[in-house]
């Protein structure tokens, strides 16, 4: 049997090792909100997450962290300088003074504490703009940032799929336990992000090689809101549990007992993002062959 690291702030849990740790609550609902907006947010929608650039005085190395994650969302990168979780990779900046000029460098610690680094690069921009909180000088710096970090990651990505590996079938069965109607729009959900992902699911379990469910739990935890879990589970082909992934969150009352829309397709990445983990541990675990070059 295999082993699952365990990622350090949501809830992504193996059913093999340690037993989940409790959910912090930063992200509380507002009634105000749609339900999308507020039901577990942050579980899986941001796969980067960028902290204060190093170098810069406060206020300043917090705007270019920001200005940053919104050039790369441009790009198709998912990163966030606010929130992040158990899943979400850090990706750290730093800049260095050189004269009129600026070097910079980046690193990315990936959920299971793989380090890719950057090489380091002229910013081209001046630092004492950067230090004073200039918005064009912040604008084109993250933009310079956001063009090398995005070609490196999509290098990285293409590396990674050159590993031949026998694609596993995979299957979703029908949710349990949602309101409205919770269970197909999960279940149709994950499917969906399956087949973007070029990972076309079976129509059902049978000759799956894995199979993902989930079950999810409402309850009244006050007179205007309720508590949601929702648990993923990854099964193998003979029926045994691989792993999990568990979400919780708080919501306006009432508000999932009708169509849960795009809050479905969030719930279901996040949950995607932590099967995928248990999914590429056990890969790594078998020796990996490279396709011979022609």
């Amino acid at each position: 049997m295999f082993s699952v690291k365990r990622f350090p702030l949501l809830i992504l849990t193996a059913a093999i090792i340690a037993a989940c740790q409790p959910l912090p609550q930063p992200f509380q609902a507002d009634s105000r909100i749609k339900a999308s907006d507020t039901l577990i947010r942050p579980i899986g929608e941001a796969s980067l997450f960028i902290p204060p650039v190093g170098g810069l005085p406060n206020g300043a190395d917090a705007a270019l962290a920001e200005a940053l994650a919104k050039a790369l969302n441009a790009k198709d990168v998912p990163a966030s300088a606010s929130g992040r979780n158990r899943l979400t990779s850090l990706l750290t900046v730093s800049l260095e003074p050189r004269g009129g000029d600026a070097v910079w460098r980046w690193d990315e610690r990936l959920p299971d504490g793989t380090v890719q680094a950057g090489e380091s690069r002229s910013l081209g921009v001046a630092p004492a703009r950067l230090a004073a909180g200039d918005a064009d000088a912040l604008k084109l710096a993250a933009t310079t940032m956001a063009e090398a970090i995005a070609a490196k990651l999509n290098e990285s990505a293409i590396e990674a799929v050159q590993i031949d590996t026998t694609p596993a079938k995979l299957a979703v069965r029908e949710c349990e336990g949602a309101p409205g109607d919770g269970n197909r729009s999960l279940r149709q959900a994950m499917r969906e992000i399956l087949i973007l992902g070029g990972k076309n699911p079976l129509p059902d379990t049978a000759g799956a090689d894995f199979v993902i469910g989930c079950v999810v739990k409402v309850w009244q935890d006050s007179p205007d809101s309720e508590r949601v879990t929702i648990e993923w589970v990854l099964l193998a082909a003979d029926g045994s549990r691989l792993g999990d992934v568990k979400q919780a969150n708080r919501i306006p009352r009432g508000q999932l007992s009708r169509a849960w829309g795009t809050t479905a397709h969030i719930i279901a990445q996040g949950g995607w993002q932590g099967l995928s983990e248990i999914l590429e541990s056990r890969s790594r675990a078998r020796p990996a062959v490279r396709p011979a070059k022609s």
